[in-house]
């Protein structure tokens, strides 16, 4: 691969700069996603609306991001993260300001569908796994693990605050609150600091700096850099198998999720009579306990195989929605923060590392946004499928532990999800293949 010679040099590797707005991005939708549950029962008790209607709007929300998120990716590899998430920052940042005004549950659909999918999303979600990716190689691991700790950090910490604004200033104000926080704090950061790519400052992946000089150019000598070479375009992933088999596997794994989420929150308020503000500090604790568990998973994905962490963490993650339902209380939810917080909590990091690891950095972010729409069945009738469940029965037994049931599934499927042979495509075109 041709190099630029270097016009930019600071003390330290640009990498991290990066990596600390990807933070910040993942932050923020953590503050928007993961508390949106604790919302629930005060606009209920606002216009009455059932669980499944107010869990319409995380199915809007789902079905807007699966239907964009394949030009988002192609945007990404082609335009690189600063348009998309300047694009996400103000997006969210207005909608939640619009939410404050919802009077009709359509309008809670749609407003909440715009932020998370079009807001969120592009500010973190997709874009920032995508970014760091092609800001490191060798030690992508333990950097994607911080990055998208974001999300259940930004999630435990706002858990407790949501909670309290809610009761202090109500719901309406505390979606303006978040609104306005985050148009001032994302929207310079990302305008003056984030870039796209090492290459663009004359930099390598990792801040490595092994170069040789060859004529009037310079190449890359790194042998760690040979996921540079190794890169699969969309459609030659497509052609493969193991592609076929993740997707299966991620589309099991999702059904875990809204119980990890969305209607943990829910289960200890309307079915064992818990406090919000008590709900929302299990849920704190269930997100602190994912982010430390992040940081384990990144140290070990960067030093074993990626697969075998895949097939533990869908273990772990599946049993502790079981025990939920099986342990008596207060033993289920230790059990449940342990093993879906510290074992199995950190799916989102897992599942882009996974993929870049498995198909290279150059096309990541087409090969992302694909993805997306084909865990369609999972995403968004897995939390839909849940609420009906617990309107219909009162209870969130039988849901969860088929939702766990599916997990384990998952867990067996990833065995065969085994890496596949390197793809080599030429260095010289540098534009995206689509």
């Amino acid at each position: 691969m041709v190099m630029k010679k270097n016009r930019f040099n600071p003390p330290f590797f640009y990498g991290w700069i990066i990596l600390g707005i990807c933070f910040l991005a993942e932050f923020s939708l953590g503050m928007g996603s993961v508390t949106v549950g604790l919302f629930f029962k005060p606009i209920s008790d606002t216009f009455g609306w059932s669980l499944t209607e107010l869990t319409g709007a995380v199915t809007a929300q789902g079905l807007l991001a699966l239907a964009i998120s394949p030009l988002v990716g192609i945007l990404l590899d082609r335009f690189g993260p600063r348009p998309v998430m300047l694009f996400g920052a103000l997006t969210a940042g207005f909608g939640f300001i619009l939410l404050m005004r919802i009077e009709h549950i359509w309008q809670f659909w749609v407003l909440y569908a715009v932020v998370g999918a079009m807001g969120l999303g592009e500010l973190g979600g997709i874009t920032a796994p995508v970014a760091v990716a092609k800001w490191f190689i060798r030690l992508r691991g333990r950097a994607m693990a911080i990055t998208t700790s974001g999300v259940t950090i930004g999630g435990a910490v706002f858990s407790p605050l949501v909670g309290f604004l809610i009761a202090s200033v109500g719901w309406r104000n505390t979606w303006g609150i978040m609104g306005i926080g985050l148009l001032i704090v994302m929207v310079p950061i990302v305008g003056l600091f984030m870039r796209r790519q090492p290459e663009d400052l004359g930099l390598l992946p990792d801040g490595d700096s092994q170069v040789v000089e060859s004529g009037s150019q310079e190449l890359i000598q790194d042998p760690r850099s040979v996921s540079e070479v190794s890169s699969w375009t969309l459609k030659s992933a497509f052609r493969n198998r193991t592609f076929w088999i993740l997707i299966l596997v991620l589309n099991l794994a999702h059904f875990t999720g809204p119980v990890s989420t969305l209607h943990v929150v829910p289960f200890f308020t309307l079915q064992k009579g818990l406090s919000a503000q008590f709900a929302g500090q299990i849920l704190a604790l269930r997100l602190m306990a994912s982010t430390l568990g992040r940081i384990m998973w990144g140290f070990l994905v960067d030093r074993t195989s990626t697969q075998l962490c895949l097939i533990l963490l869908l273990a772990a993650r599946s049993m502790g929605i079981i025990f939920l339902v099986i342990a008596p209380y207060p033993m289920n939810a230790v059990l449940f923060l342990v093993s879906t917080g510290f074992f199995g909590g950190p799916l989102s990091f897992l599942q882009p590392m996974i993929l870049s690891n498995y198909y290279g950095r150059r096309y990541i972010g087409s090969i992302q946004g694909a993805v997306r729409p084909f865990l369609a069945v999972s995403q968004l009738a897995g939390p839909l499928f849940i609420a009906v469940l617990f309107d219909s029965t009162g209870s969130f037994d039988f849901a969860f532990v088929l939702a766990g049931g599916l997990g384990l599934l998952s867990a067996f499927g990833a065995i065969f999800a085994t890496p596949p042979k390197s793809k080599v495509v030429s260095e010289e075109n540098l534009k995206p293949n689509f």
